[in-house]
């Protein structure tokens, strides 16, 4: 083979790398795109699904447990732990309890 067909078809082949590295490089870049976009269209949406029915629960029981707290008439009753009645709230439901019963 003289030099020269071969000189020429190794051209031919790094041209023809060189298109197929630049496409595959545009196809890396568009698929890393869409995987961001469709990142951030998922956490919309999730947040809007979880969001919206916090929002309306906090808009619709929220009254309600300020009016079974008490709070709706300017009292504050202390909670204990983890929403548990203290030990002085049991104390006054027994003796409340105990006076309807008149002992």
């Amino acid at each position: 083979m003289p030099p020269q067909a071969d000189d020429a078809h190794l051209e031919e082949l790094l041209e023809e790398n060189l298109e197929l590295a630049k496409e595959n490089n545009k196809l890396l870049r568009e698929m890393r795109r869409n995987a961001i976009i469709g990142l951030v269209v998922r956490v919309i949406i999730w947040l809007v699904v979880l969001g919206v029915p916090l929002f309306f629960l906090s808009t619709y029981l929220g009254p309600i447990l300020d009016a079974v707290s008490g709070q709706a008439n300017g009292q504050e009753i202390p909670v204990g732990l983890f929403g548990l009645p203290s030990e002085e709230q049991l104390n006054r439901i027994i003796e409340q309890y105990q006076a309807g019963f008149g002992e």
